[in-house]
């Protein structure tokens, strides 16, 4: 049985039942576009999210507040693990060459969940200037996470 992409509608009502603070805002069923807003803690800070969503392209995930502190010097970039532009980046979440994200996944179960981990392994970094979260840069091999480092 092959996967069907979600509806506008469908999205909306799993991200309305598992995380109701992320109030969808802007839908419209004829464009098939979706943007959510709302506040998350996932360790010491709050931060306010912003998902915009078409179905049939990834999601993109923005912080809004507080804005994201770079560290100039950082060996990984002042920013690691962000798409352009500079001045307001989305967070990258999964790796698209490797097929991670579909349109048939919920955004509540799948996008959500790891902004959340990006923001934790975001905190850990502003600590200690490493990327725990794994991943890769465009053009650059996968860096193993930690999950990955323990098998």
């Amino acid at each position: 049985m092959a996967a069907y992409p979600l509806s506008v509608g469908e999205q909306v009502a799993a991200m309305k039942a598992t995380w109701p603070q992320l109030l969808a805002r802007n839908i419209d069923r004829r464009a098939q576009s979706v943007r959510w807003i709302g506040d998350v803690r996932p360790q010491h800070s709050r931060y306010t999210l912003e998902i915009r969503y078409r179905v049939g392209m990834a999601p993109q995930v923005r912080i809004l507040t507080p804005v994201l502190v770079r560290l100039p010097d950082n060996v990984e970039g002042q920013l690691p693990h962000v798409y352009p532009p500079r001045d307001d980046p989305t967070l990258c979440l999964f790796d698209p060459e490797n097929n991670e994200w579909n349109a048939s996944m919920r955004i509540a179960e799948t996008t959500v969940p790891w902004a959340l981990d990006w923001l934790a392994c975001y905190e850990l970094w502003l600590m200690t200037g490493k990327w725990t979260g794994g991943g890769r840069h465009a053009g650059q091999p996968r860096i193993p996470s930690i999950e990955d480092r323990i098998q």
